[in-house]
């Protein structure tokens, strides 16, 4: 299943993660489950999220502290807004002189894992629709259906459903009986 040679990925495990942000089990699994996100499993099937949904835990724990509701957290945006801040931080350090970083050749970039990383994130951007899609119809109720929808449903009703006529129901009976003795 997986190279040897390859980099292990690193692995975010629930608890940790929890303690990390001071947050309970209950909004953790609620941040899961808004983000769309499923755990993976480890070779002894234990939990653990990758570092792109750590990563997108993080940013929906930053936008609840700071007064946002969950509702409301679009990761894309979010996304957008941290790669805005990070590029602004680089652009004004520039007075500081550049510090140089050595770059070991050896060190390969591990594919593998950018590569779940995007699907990831590309995952939640393609079912985004669906989720929202979802969460309308847990919240729907007749009364909010849309006028069209709500007329189909009404002549369903009224074809499967046949009139409640008590009088005729009475009549019908008292007539079965009236045979019967």
């Amino acid at each position: 299943m997986g190279d040897q040679n390859s980099a292990v990925e690193q692995q975010f495990r629930p608890d940790e993660l929890m303690t990390e942000l001071d947050i309970k089990k209950q909004a953790y699994y609620d941040y899961l489950k808004h983000l769309g996100i499923k755990a993976e499993k480890d070779s002894k099937g234990k939990a653990y999220l990758t570092q792109a949904q750590a990563k997108s835990v993080r940013l929906l724990r930053a936008h609840v502290v700071a007064g946002g509701k969950i509702e409301d957290f679009d990761i894309h945006e979010a996304l957008e807004t941290a790669l805005t801040v990070a590029d602004s931080t680089e652009l004004s350090d520039v007075s500081e002189p550049p510090v140089e970083v050595k770059v070991d050749a050896t060190q390969a970039v591990d594919m593998q894992s950018l590569y779940r990383e995007a699907s990831n994130i590309y995952a939640q951007h393609l079912t985004a629709d669906r989720q929202l899609l979802m969460t309308m119809l847990n919240e729907m109720s007749y009364e909010t259906m849309h006028p069209e929808a709500r007329a189909k449903v009404d002549k369903i009703r009224e074809t499967a459903l046949p009139k409640f006529n008590p009088q005729a129901m009475v009549r019908e009976f008292l007539s079965q009986q009236l045979q019967t003795a």
